[in-house]
């Protein structure tokens, strides 16, 4: 098989593992479809309301279509969404109740023409009280909230913005589709006014019930989802689990007036106090703090601040044994529920709340045991990752010093990276935070490889079984590398052999390390060059692995001309082997190797005119950045 063929190879399989990770994708929306047809094998037409067969039958096919569906495919969609939602005319709260139907309908919605989505939202205004607690008419209830919200405000979004959208619609994500469709399509202002009196008319209803429906699971839900889409706050699932997306939207500021009205209802409850302890009412609280971060609203972040502070977060539980040392900790660290929503509040509060309330309130004289404690010891990392004050991080840093053995040892590694980043962040207790952590480590004395192993691995030597890079310690060690003096450290990297480098900078987490190492203003330009030369003989090495060929990349853009000529001498020695693997292809495309192997002389002329080019483009930015400037002034 010739060089060509190779090259050709490597295309496929990347295309082929790009299709096999979509099928992935798919795979939940086929596994549901498969459930579907199999209880309609058995005459069960699906959960919640019951459904004809022939209705049932119909659903399935659409649902069927829907997953067949790719991402252009937006007029498709939205002659489907109107067709289905003229099949159902007059039975859309039936429809809505049934676990099918209902998933059908929650993906179509987004893409209804102005008037069936103004019939939906006529229905649902006459049967907010049925379709609020529904368990599946709830979920097209939030879709509906959530699309009347897009298309009232899509107007104010500016044209950054609408650019971006655009930009978006080739995102696999339908969430994502369906968002930017409804931000950038040119709805007539009537439709527009009618969207708007419909978030306006929902949030008027939930507060009238807010009784009802704190406390209810689908209730509560659709006032959580209220409450941050009147804040411009959306959130797009993106992948497995809980990954996510925010986009935060311009929103008119009358609807900031519905927000605190929610503040404001709740703070008078006389079960305020208990919200932090129950998991409903818990994330409600959550929502409100991010959204009034969002809007901006002080004073009322921090009524709500001081009010759980004062009221439910300093009081002591009474059902804790109180001779154990950590149950005498404040009652807010004694529930998983508690404990998130401190976590939030910590995010938004402001500098004085934060240092005169949160920190000597909760925190101070806490910070050790609460490190030591699995449960709270996020507490402790969200703390240090929103601290801005010197002097409250050296407290903090004085309370951690003598127990950051222990911490390590218990697995509480976040909080040693959070440390970390914290002290890069404030340029604060640098120095003695890399000499109590190589102690606890017990490699002070060590260096090359010795030193840089335990502090990736977050293990001393004699613990370490297996070399396997920690998460933490990666991070760790990118935060020390932009630490003001991180010379120790840059040391043992470049003492370390460049084969075992090269297994470092292959793994995904090592992998960016080599960011931190470029990009710090206090690793010195030769210490760049040394690690560029250094990896002199594992360029392939890199290269053919997916996370190296990004380090590699990193390294060739840092090189000086000589050095750029060494990596590609290198790689175009192997270049069959090279294009074996998709990243090689890619490597061998950027950096252009299979033209330096056929012709040496030319590859440096061309290299020596692209980086003319790329100059002169600067300096062309420069002058025109300048101008504009002028014309301002």
């Amino acid at each position: 098989m010739d060089e060509e063929q190779i090259t050709a190879a490597a295309y496929n399989d990347r295309s082929s593992y790009a299709k096999n990770r979509n099928k992935k994708r798919k795979s939940a929306g086929n596994r549901f479809l498969q459930n579907a047809k199999g209880f309609g094998r058995k005459h069960s037409f699906g959960r919640g309301a019951e459904l004809e067969q022939e209705e049932y039958n119909y659903f399935l096919e659409i649902l069927e279509a829907l997953n067949g569906m790719t991402g252009d495919d937006t007029e498709e969609r939205s002659t489907m969404a109107n067709n289905v939602y003229a099949q159902i005319r007059d039975k859309e709260i039936k429809a809505c109740s049934n676990q099918l139907s209902s998933r059908v309908l929650d993906n179509l919605l987004g893409f209804t023409d102005e008037e069936t989505l103004q019939h939906v939202m006529t229905v649902f205004g006459e049967n907010f009280r049925v379709v609020c607690c529904d368990k599946f008419a709830s979920h097209v209830l939030q879709k509906t909230l959530f699309i009347a919200v897009l298309r009232c405000i899509g107007e104010m979004q500016v044209d950054e913005d609408k650019d971006a959208s655009e930009c978006r619609k080739k995102r696999k994500s339908d969430v994502g589709r369906e968002m930017d469709y409804n931000l950038v399509m040119d709805f007539s202002p009537g439709h527009r006014r009618v969207c708007g009196k419909f978030v306006k008319k929902v949030a008027k209803f939930l507060l009238n019930n807010l009784e009802e429906f704190v406390w209810d699971s689908f209730g509560n839900y659709v006032i959580r989802q209220c409450v941050s889409n009147l804040a411009g706050i959306t959130e797009l699932k993106i992948g497995k689990g809980n990954s996510a997306e925010i986009r935060k939207l311009i929103v008119p500021d009358k609807w900031f007036k519905l927000i605190n009205e929610f503040c404001s209802r709740l703070l008078v409850w006389p079960q305020f106090p208990e919200f932090p302890y129950n998991e409903f009412t818990s994330v409600l609280l959550q929502n409100i703090l991010t959204s009034l971060d969002q809007t901006q609203d002080k004073f009322q972040m921090l009524q709500i601040g001081e009010k759980l502070l004062n009221d439910s977060f300093l009081l002591k539980d009474p059902e804790q044994d109180q001779s154990d040392e950590r149950q005498k900790l404040p009652k807010v660290f004694h529930r998983d529920s508690s404990i998130r929503l401190l976590e939030v509040l910590v995010s938004v509060a402001d500098p004085n709340f934060f240092k005169d309330q949160l920190y000597k309130r909760l925190f101070q004289g806490n910070v050790l045991l609460l490190s030591q404690t699995r449960a709270t010891n996020f507490s402790v990392q969200k703390f240090l990752d929103c601290v801005s004050d010197k002097h409250i991080l050296e407290h903090f840093f004085s309370e951690l010093e003598v127990g950051l053995e222990e911490i390590l040892q218990l697995g509480h590694t976040g909080v040693v990276a959070s440390l970390a980043k914290a002290c890069s962040r404030l340029a604060c207790q640098q120095g003695k935070f890399v000499k109590l952590l190589l102690e606890a480590l017990h490699c002070s004395d060590a260096t090359g490889v010795k030193l840089l192993t335990p502090v990736l691995n977050l293990m001393p030597p004699e613990k370490q079984s297996s070399v396997q890079i920690h998460l933490h310690g990666s991070l760790i060690l990118q935060a020390i590398l932009d630490f003001n003096k991180p010379i120790k450290l840059v040391t043992a990297i470049l003492e370390t052999k460049n084969d075992q480098l090269a297994k470092v900078f292959t793994d995904p987490k090592g992998s960016f390390i080599v960011n931190a190492f470029i990009a710090s203003k206090f690793v010195g330009e030769k210490s760049r060059e040394k690690l560029i030369r250094h990896m002199e003989g594992c360029y392939m090495d890199l290269a053919l692995s997916s996370h190296g060929s990004r380090v590699l990349e990193l390294l060739y853009e840092s090189a000086g001309s000589s050095q750029k000529e060494a990596i590609v001498r290198e790689l175009s020695e192997r270049v069959a082997q090279l294009n074996s693997k998709p990243w090689g292809v890619i490597i061998n495309r950027k950096l252009r190797v299979e033209a330096y192997r056929q012709n040496p002389s030319q590859w440096k002329n061309s290299s020596k005119a692209i980086g003319g080019q790329r100059a002169e483009k600067i300096f062309d930015d420069i002058v025109d950045t300048g101008s504009q400037s002028k014309k301002r002034k």
